[in-house]
C-alpha cells in the first residue's frame, strides 16, 4: 500500500478505473436536499482518471444555479483532500483536512446525536462519490492522522433489518398531574393548539409543545411554561388566522415562529410547534405540494428513519422527530413533535398545498 498525493492521484487510481470510466466526461456528485441525497451530473475534461477532479468538484459545492434549485452540501466550505491511498483491494484511504470536522468533536464520545448524523452525511457524500468509479468499494477516512471512519461502504447507508425496528416511534409519555393544567389545556384546545382529546390534566410533553406554539405565535419567550404572561395572553387570544394564502386546504409554515398551521376550508384546524432548517440548511421559502409519503422513511445520508414523512420539496419533508427545540435545528426538513406527527401525516395528503414563509 502506498500513499499518493493529489498531484499523482490520477496515475494511482487509473489502474482501478475501467477505460470507459477514465475517458468519461460525465460524473455524479452527491449533494443533499433536506434529509436525502441529491445527485447532480457534471461534465469534466476527458483524459486520465476522473476521481480527483470529481472529488475537487464535490468539495467546491453546488453552483449558484444548483443552490437556487434547493441543492445543498453538508461538507464545510474549504475542506480539501490531502492524500489518497489505494490498497488494491477496492479500498481507498482518504486523508481530509481538519475542516471536515468543523463543528463536530474529534472524539466520537463527545458528539451529540445531531453531530453524529451530520458527520455521517458528510462521509456519505464522499463515499458515494468515490465508489462510482471502477473497483472502489470502500474507504478509510482520516483527519489529522486519526481515523474518523474505517471500511466505510455504501452498504453502511442501507436501512437496518426489519427486526431492528420498522415502526414509527412511540409518542412521549404523559406528564404529572399539576393543578390548573386542565384549564390551560382546554384554552389551548379552544385556540387549536391542542386537540380536544389531549385535555387530560397531565402536564407532559404534548402540552409543553402546545404552549411553545402559542408563545411563538404571539411573540412570547418560547419556554413551554404557562407563566403569568402566557396565561394573560391565553385569556384574550383568538384562533390563529391563516396568513399566507392558497387553496382552502393547505399547510402554512412560519419559519421565524416555528409554527405550522393546518388549514381546511380556509380556517385553521391546528397550530403546531415545529423546528425548521438551521443556517445554511434553512428550509426554502415558496409554494409546494405534498408529492410523496412514507410512514417510515429512510434518510440515506443521515442513516436514520424519518417516521411519518410527507415530502413536499425534493428531499424536504414534514416528519416526526424526538427533539423539537424552540429554534431552527434541522437539515432542511420540518420536524414535528412525536404526539402530533400522526395527525400531520394524515392531514398532509398527496397533493396538499404547502406554503413556506
Amino acid at each position: 500500500m502506498r500513499a499518493v498525493r493529489p498531484a499523482a492521484l490520477g496515475l494511482a487510481v487509473l489502474a482501478l478505473v475501467p477505460a470507459s470510466a477514465a475517458a468519461s466526461e460525465k460524473v455524479k456528485l452527491y449533494y443533499t436536499t433536506g434529509e436525502q441525497f441529491r445527485t447532480v451530473t457534471r461534465t469534466l475534461p476527458a483524459g486520465g482518471s476522473t476521481v480527483l477532479p470529481t472529488l475537487k468538484a464535490l468539495l467546491r459545492g453546488p453552483t449558484a444555479a444548483e443552490r437556487a434549485k434547493g441543492i445543498d452540501t453538508q461538507l464545510p466550505k474549504g475542506v480539501t483532500v490531502s492524500s489518497f491511498t489505494v490498497t488494491g483491494k477496492g479500498e481507498v484511504r482518504l486523508t481530509m483536512s481538519k475542516r471536515l470536522l468543523q463543528g463536530i468533536p474529534a472524539d466520537a464520545d463527545e458528539r451529540t446525536s445531531d453531530q453524529t448524523s451530520l458527520l455521517r452525511a458528510r462521509l456519505g457524500q464522499l463515499i458515494y462519490t468515490v465508489t462510482q468509479f471502477g473497483d472502489i468499494t470502500s474507504a478509510r477516512v482520516l483527519v489529522g492522522g486519526k481515523v474518523v471512519q474505517d471500511d466505510l461502504q455504501r452498504e453502511d447507508y442501507q436501512p437496518p433489518k426489519p427486526s431492528l425496528g420498522n415502526t414509527p416511534t412511540t409518542p412521549a409519555e404523559p406528564g404529572p398531574a399539576v393543578p390548573g393544567t386542565r384549564e390551560i389545556q382546554q384554552r389551548l384546545a379552544d385556540l387549536r393548539f391542542l386537540p380536544q382529546d389531549a385535555v387530560d390534566g397531565l402536564n407532559g410533553y404534548r402540552t409543553t409543545q402546545a404552549v411553545m406554539a402559542f408563545q411563538a405565535w404571539h411573540g412570547l419567550q418560547r419556554d413551554g411554561v404557562a407563566g403569568p404572561m402566557t396565561q394573560a395572553k391565553l385569556a384574550k387570544a383568538g384562533v390563529p388566522q391563516p396568513r399566507l394564502g392558497g387553496p382552502p386546504r393547505r399547510i402554512e409554515v412560519f419559519r421565524d415562529k416555528g409554527v405550522i398551521l393546518l388549514v381546511s376550508g380556509g380556517r385553521t384546524v391546528r397550530a403546531i410547534h415545529v423546528s425548521t432548517g438551521a443556517g445554511a440548511n434553512a428550509t426554502p421559502t415558496g409554494r409546494y405540494t405534498v408529492s410523496r409519503k412514507e410512514l417510515r422513511s429512510w434518510s440515506v445520508p443521515y442513516r436514520v428513519y424519518l417516521p411519518y414523512a410527507s415530502y413536499f420539496n425534493q428531499g424536504i419533508a414534514f416528519h416526526e422527530w424526538s427533539d423539537v427545540p424552540a429554534f431552527p435545528a434541522s437539515h432542511g426538513c420540518v420536524r414535528i413533535p412525536s404526539p402530533e406527527a400522526p395527525g400531520v401525516y394524515a392531514f398532509a395528503k398527496t397533493g396538499t398545498a404547502v406554503v413556506v414563509a
